[in-house]
């Protein structure tokens, strides 16, 4: 979602922001800000991804026959004036008559301190399929529609910028400029998708697609032979549980270790996730590393807590790309099963980490 929209605002920023020392500071924020976006991802992608399954992939909706929900709140480089703010809330649940999930999730993506904003909505259908006693796969199709408003009234260019008196004018108001606004400041536009996810006991691989129709977002209908729309984006991830120090804790208490991966690849661009997450009871602790297009970018650690129904965590991205100023990124997530009269279900495989 990101790459398209940052290439048309900073087109439109830095159509004058050319001169003086001054007009490159005053446009530093906006401008790193959205490089910061061009640069390590399009879409935004959640590091507590055990905790937003549906963005993670399609195929991992309906997991439990109660129905499920989860929020999640990400504050990316909140250092540059709250740069990226993502939003997001689903449901879904497992209908065993027809061996089949359903879903539903919203997602809300703030850029650059409400220049850019988007809203996506999505519905998903899944379908299980058992291939023996201890294998099955999902296969899930996601249909969404997407709103991106551009708040052309918050972009400054190079003209409104004076030498000595900034942007704004003696007078207490922002400098006039030349540039036309576009005659349209919002767009709407469908967006496919499609997962699989391959299960057992102890191992799960899955890929997911999104962005099948590379839809066209744009605000100013110019240069659309230059772009195919919007990358698709492909997502390959993996993991698996394994029980450890049964001996060591109460028989009551499970103990397991969850060492996953995930690889991203969106255009030019591609980003690895991999760590492992150590469940004690009710308690879990995290350590993952993400590298973006081969530079080392972050260490993301994260706390949780858990109960019968509520999971709740919270993860910091500690950026170790030389980007000290950004204040890293926060996060955080949670996931509520409701239960119902019908007797909970027994799952013996590796997709708890995900429940």
């Amino acid at each position: 979602m990101r790459l398209i929209k940052y290439n048309q605002l900073l087109a439109l920023v830095n159509r004058q922001a050319r001169g003086s020392e001054l007009k490159l500071r005053s446009f530093g924020s906006v401008i790193l800000v959205l490089i910061a976006g061009y640069l390590t991802a399009q879409d935004p992608v959640f590091s507590q991804f055990y905790l937003s399954p549906l963005q993670l992939n399609p195929g991992l909706s309906g997991l439990t026959e109660s129905p499920r929900f989860s929020a999640n709140y990400r504050n990316q480089f909140p250092g540059f004036n709250n740069a990226y703010r993502t939003y997001a809330v689903s449901y879904d649940q497992f209908f065993p008559s027809i061996n089949s999930g359903a879903g539903l999730w919203i997602l809300s993506d703030d850029a650059g301190d409400g220049i850019l904003k988007t809203t996506k909505v999505a519905g998903i259908f899944s379908y299980r399929l058992r291939l023996n006693d201890d294998l099955f796969v999902k296969m899930g199709t996601e249909i969404g529609f997407v709103q991106s408003t551009l708040n052309w009234d918050q972009l400054r260019f190079g003209d409104q910028i004076d030498d000595y008196l900034g942007t704004i004018s003696p007078g207490g108001s922002p400098f006039p400029t030349e540039e036309v606004a576009p005659e349209k400041n919002t767009i709407f536009y469908p967006d496919l998708g499609l997962g699989f996810v391959l299960y057992g006991e102890k191992l799960y691989g899955g890929v997911s697609i999104r962005h099948l129709n590379q839809p066209k977002p744009d605000f100013l209908d110019i240069n659309t032979s230059l772009s195919p729309g919007i990358p698709i984006r492909w997502t390959i991830h993996g993991g698996g549980t394994w029980p450890v120090f049964s001996r060591v804790f109460n028989s009551r208490t499970k103990v397991s270790l969850s060492p996953t991966i995930i690889f991203v690849r969106q255009g030019p661009f591609e980003q690895i996730n991999g760590g492992v997450t150590f469940d004690a009871g009710p308690v879990s602790f995290g350590g993952h590393y993400r590298i973006s297009s081969g530079r080392s970018e972050a260490i993301i650690g994260s706390i949780g807590l858990r109960t019968n129904q509520l999971r709740i965590g919270y993860s910091y991205d500690a950026t170790i790309s030389g980007f000290p100023v950004s204040g890293g990124t926060h996060e955080i997530g949670l996931v509520f099963v409701l239960k119902t009269a019908v007797k909970e279900s027994r799952y013996s495989d590796c997709l708890m980490i995900f429940r």
